[in-house]
């Protein structure tokens, strides 16, 4: 670590890495660092690892929420050997210290504590910034009852969600509170946290978590296939609108969670008879991207496209969809010439929709481009079978097993053509069909 951070204690070590107590010799300030085991990473280039590690650490250094502890330093270390993470120290006791203790909250501190969780995940959504392991060690309550949110974009910066789930005998996982898609390495968004949260809440009133087991497999089976015992049923007298939202939470389709942290904290306000406030439409991002662009704006339309193909690529979802749903809509008004930059747009602009969580829109969006499409297309073209390959995955994620059909479509269409420039392509089809062929089989 180039010497800058002397370690001086360790406070914990998971299946990642450790935590130490360190300090910063520069500024002489109290810090917490990640120190991330090489083996964790499995067999990957150290230069792509390098590349990828930077560009998530600059998203991650630009969250500032009083939730999230600062995100203060990232390295690899002077021979790419063990990347580490430098965040802020936060004095406190981690969820599952508390539940260790035997200590079963009452339902207002549950409350309270998953009302600050979402105000959290509402902030980081809206990037979007995925947390993908929230669970009791990564949430820890302060002296002032505060909860801070721990180890935000880890999973994503190493991508061991999507990785081997064990290691040996070692669980990266916390397979405990992952929901479904992300145990079957489909793509995650903002209701796939909410699940976890779910998973967390459900703990906290009830003493176990939803699904648990002697083996991981077991436990993943459960997530996949099993509806969770009622919370009354292991805590009876729990309040049935606190019950019903933490087991909205845990539905297996992501369409039938919450849409949002912003819904799911309005829902828990409404525990007790508190009130909420006005209720956010599910569709609300949806139709504010459909407003009128701005005129009068000097940058060209090729420019404003390769703006929002950076904010696409960077991870930064929720500013790239209005970016492209108000230049798909002008790229049309400017005629033929410039039909297939407007195509593209569109189809980023379903995308970003997935991403975000709102499937039903997504799949509404894409199915009426792929109709535009196929009107004035060779069936194998290839926008139009990208399109369609998103469209099969959006249906997966919605348990339906029709998207194993669009899937093979597409695939057997790729075959066909045998262009080499679509090569990575048709493995990353492949690799889909492969998956969802073990999972429906």
């Amino acid at each position: 670590m180039d010497g800058r951070y002397e370690l001086r204690q360790l406070l914990g070590s998971g299946a990642m890495g450790e935590v130490w107590l360190g300090r910063d010799r520069d500024s002489q300030q109290t810090v917490a660092v990640k120190l991330i085991h090489q083996e964790t990473l499995g067999p990957c280039d150290p230069e792509e690892l390098a590349e990828r590690f930077t560009r998530e650490a600059r998203l991650l250094a630009q969250l500032k929420h009083a939730g999230i502890p600062a995100f203060l330093d990232a390295g690899m270390g002077p021979d790419h050997d063990r990347p580490y993470l430098v965040m802020e120290h936060v004095l406190g006791r981690d969820l599952a210290e508390v539940m260790g203790d035997g200590h079963r909250p009452a339902e207002e501190e549950v409350v309270s504590i998953a009302v600050q969780i979402c105000d959290v995940l509402e902030y980081t959504h809206a990037v979007p910034v995925i947390h993908r392991d929230i669970k009791p060690a990564n949430l820890m309550l302060t002296s002032d009852r505060r909860v801070m949110v721990l180890d935000f974009g880890v999973a994503r910066i190493f991508r061991t969600d999507q990785a081997r789930l064990t290691q040996g005998n070692r669980v990266l996982g916390t397979v405990a509170y992952m929901p479904p898609e992300q145990l079957e390495s489909r793509d995650v968004n903002p209701r796939s946290d909410l699940y976890s949260l779910s998973c967390v809440l459900y703990e906290l009133l009830t003493g176990q978590p939803p699904f648990s087991g002697d083996d991981v497999a077991s436990v993943m089976l459960k997530h996949l296939n099993r509806a969770p015992n009622p919370v009354s049923l292991l805590r009876p007298g729990v309040n049935p609108v606190l019950e019903d939202v933490i087991m909205a939470g845990l539905a297996k389709r992501m369409s039938d969670r919450p849409a949002s942290a912003q819904e799911f904290r309005e829902q828990l306000n409404s525990v007790g008879g508190k009130a909420a406030g006005p209720s956010v439409p599910a569709s609300l991002p949806y139709a504010r991207v459909m407003a009128p662009a701005a005129p009068n704006n000097p940058l060209t339309i090729d420019v404003r496209v390769t703006q929002a193909e950076a904010l696409f690529d960077e991870g930064l979802i929720g500013e790239a969809l209005p970016c492209f749903a108000r230049l798909a809509g002008e790229l049309e008004a400017l005629g033929r010439d410039y039909a297939e930059r407007a195509a593209w747009c569109r189809f980023r602009h379903g995308c970003c929709l997935g991403h975000l969580g709102y499937l039903k829109e997504a799949l509404g969006y894409l199915r009426t481009l792929v109709s535009d499409l196929a009107s004035c297309r060779a069936s194998d073209d290839r926008l139009l079978l990208e399109v369609r390959f998103r469209i099969g995955q959006l249906l997966l994620d919605e348990k339906d097993e029709h998207g194993i059909a669009e899937i093979a479509a597409v695939f057997r269409a790729l075959k066909d053509t045998g262009r080499p420039e679509d090569t990575a392509f048709l493995a990353d089809v492949s690799q889909a069909l492969l998956r969802t062929t073990r999972r429906w089989s």
